[in-house]
């Protein structure tokens, strides 16, 4: 499969309503369903492979929507690094290239998984360690406070306790979105 260009008003288009589907399937599955992943970049993954603009609109309506429904009008919104760096990662391994192949594939998975669970974890340390109100996934913190236990900083433990989680959530994220491209880019005919 090979990523053609797409016009600015379709992937306009698309980054809006993948950005809305993608909050509100981050949602279901984290607040409705009780998975244990993130599940907020499906769509994300998904708007990248048909452009740079589309990934990047769907990251921040994606973002905006997550912090007005959660009434953080401050640091929730921060998470959009996560989201953009997902988008700019498929752009430079994947989409830049004739075609992909399984290699790129998981090597987008595992530095996607890397670099977004240092972000992430960067974000938590500077900005919601010492707020009382701010709501961190369950797995995550588990593991964070038990690495903490033993002695290993809160800004390491942050970040290792990101990985597995980050690890699976990226892999559904990446194949998930491969498979959404290519279903409604074979099912329109674009």
């Amino acid at each position: 499969m090979n990523f053609p260009k797409y016009s600015v008003k379709l992937q306009i288009l698309i980054g809006l309503v993948f950005g809305v589907l993608n909050f509100f399937f981050s949602v279901l599955c984290t607040q409705i369903l009780h998975i244990p992943l993130f599940m907020d970049m499906v769509f994300i993954f998904a708007a990248s492979f048909f452009g740079l603009p589309c990934g990047i609109i769907s990251s921040v309506i994606h973002s905006i929507l997550n912090t007005i429904i959660y009434m953080d009008y401050s640091s929730r919104f921060l998470y959009v690094i996560c989201c953009i760096t997902g988008t700019l990662l498929t752009r430079w391994l994947l989409c830049k290239k004739e075609n992909y192949n399984w290699i790129r594939i998981f090597l987008l998975i595992f530095v996607s998984t890397v670099i977004i669970s240092m972000e992430g974890s960067l974000i938590y340390y500077f900005f919601f360690t010492e707020d009382a109100n701010y709501v961190e996934d369950t797995t995550i913190l588990f593991i964070t406070y038990n690495l903490v236990a033993q002695n290993i900083g809160l800004q390491i433990s942050a970040f290792l306790a990101r990985l597995p989680v980050n690890l699976i959530d990226k892999t559904i994220a990446v194949l998930g979105g491969l498979g959404i491209y290519a279903g409604l880019r074979k099912k329109l005919h674009f």
